[in-house]
């Protein structure tokens, strides 16, 4: 029987005949209807930020198209289809701020582009913005790039904020994340590397995340504020040595105001240090610590998750599910194992060798299937050469070698192979051609039915 819609083990499944038996309710307008939609979608697709056709923020027609297309499905036999009248919901407040960031760390084109292969030369350099409690020359804020990211705000501020007195630089800081996460539906794609009072917070893009991220964020932005930072209180402590008081006064004010900011910043350079150097640290005792140290290096294929787990002490101020994640992989534990991911082995490297070893999908994960499971490795090659073209191999450090002492050590065990692979091909193209066969008695069989019916009739 099927389970949900899925076929289960030993059901008999159904033939194209009993396919071909199945009613379908055809309205009166079909393809009216669904032009109608696919242009709806299109256009909502459009101005959706998370989607792959996203060009710009703009109103969508998409709820009121499915509305409409009810309507007309559920009408009276030979009614005519509902008049159809666009009618647009608009975008969210946040929606022109959010794209001007995206412009700024250039992921979007400015003028409707969609998503970039790269970024422009006038974008934000590295990905990367970073955003401080105060006006700060080391502040992105004053970059050409994010003037479109000001000009939003200024258009949006009262319908983002609710009309509260909440500037640009904090909402950035303390606000844009929960935004952002929620769009990308737990996935986002700024990682907000943030201080732990959220003073100093850099949004950096991981689709522009190089190797070396770190060391630019520290070099470029953090050191050379942290140093700013020093000088004043230098200068503040001259001045409270001053026998004027309003002048101490003054100073003893701004150093209580900039002397926690310094050493919150200094705490986050440090935590930037520890993960570009050697990675992250557990999260608590019953949390293993890392087997190898290695500078954290960003890996798209192993997904938002993982990444953000051994980031996790960056965006534990803002976002909590990564610490918990880092953990996870940490202790690799029934079905919180993440030893697939590559920053699985980077930081616990013979843990997951012993699992290649005994383990083929996992060792092809980690480019290490010809070394452990050549016998597999040749078998799945074949067939794939079948299935995906005939030169196909899996090309593997080392595979080419693998490969022909396979075949020179175990000569008989490639012939046992081959000849497998061989009888499954013969399979293959009778089940084909019976199927073939079948297609065409269904078909002959129809039009007979068609017969029978019209002489009944």
């Amino acid at each position: 029987m099927l389970h949900h819609g899925v076929a289960q083990p030993g059901d008999s499944l159904p033939s194209r005949r009993d396919v071909a038996r199945l009613p379908l309710f055809r309205p009166d307008g079909a393809d009216t209807i669904f032009s109608t939609l696919e242009a709806a979608f299109t256009e909502h697709e459009a101005h959706r930020e998370p989607s792959v056709e996203f060009r710009s923020p703009g109103p969508s027609p998409w709820r009121a198209a499915q509305d409409w297309a009810q309507r007309a499905v559920d009408r009276p036999e030979g009614a005519p289809l509902p008049a159809y009248e666009p009618q647009f919901d608009p975008p969210a407040p946040e929606a022109a701020v959010s794209f001007a960031i995206g412009v700024a760390l250039g992921r979007f084109g400015a003028k409707g582009e969609g998503i970039l292969e790269e970024a422009p030369a006038d974008a934000l350099p590295a990905g990367i913005l970073v955003v401080g409690p105060h006006d700060a020359s080391e502040d992105s804020l004053r970059h050409p790039a994010c003037a479109p990211i000001h000009a939003a705000w200024a258009e949006g501020q009262l319908a983002i904020t609710g009309g509260t007195r909440v500037t640009l630089r904090d909402w950035l800081r303390k606000d844009l994340f929960a935004h952002h996460k929620g769009l990308y539906e737990n996935r986002p794609i700024y990682f907000p590397l943030s201080s732990k009072k959220k003073s100093f917070v850099a949004w950096v893009s991981i689709h522009r995340w190089a190797d070396n991220t770190l060391s630019t964020l520290l070099a470029d932005h953090l050191s050379p504020t942290l140093r700013a930072l020093d000088l004043e209180l230098t200068g503040l402590n001259e001045a409270r040595a001053t026998l004027d008081k309003k002048a101490k006064a003054a100073a003893d004010k701004r150093y209580d105001a900039v002397k926690p900011q310094r050493d919150e910043l200094a705490e986050l350079i440090e935590l930037v240090k520890e993960l570009s150097q050697r990675g992250a640290p557990p999260t608590d005792a019953e949390c293993p610590p890392r087997k190898a140290d290695a500078p954290f290096v960003m890996d798209l294929d192993d997904g938002v998750m993982i990444n953000s787990a051994a980031l996790w002490p960056l965006l534990a101020p803002q976002w909590a599910d990564p610490k918990k994640w880092w953990k996870q992989l940490c202790r690799a534990e029934n079905k919180k194992d993440y030893d697939w991911a590559h920053l699985a082995k980077r930081y616990f490297p013979a843990r997951v060798d012993d699992k290649c070893k005994t383990d083929p999908s996992l060792a092809v994960a980690h480019g290490c299937f010809w070394r452990y499971h050549p016998a597999k490795a040749y078998a799945w090659e074949l067939r794939l050469q079948d299935e995906i073209k005939p030169d196909f191999t899996i090309d593997e450090p080392g595979s080419d070698d693998a490969r022909a002492a396979f075949e020179r050590d175990h000569a008989a065990e490639v012939e046992v192979i081959r000849e497998k692979e061989r009888r499954r091909r013969e399979l293959k193209a009778r089940q084909a051609a019976e199927g073939e066969a079948e297609a065409a008695g269904d078909a002959e069989g129809g039009d007979a039915d068609g017969e029978d019916e019209e002489a009944e009739a």
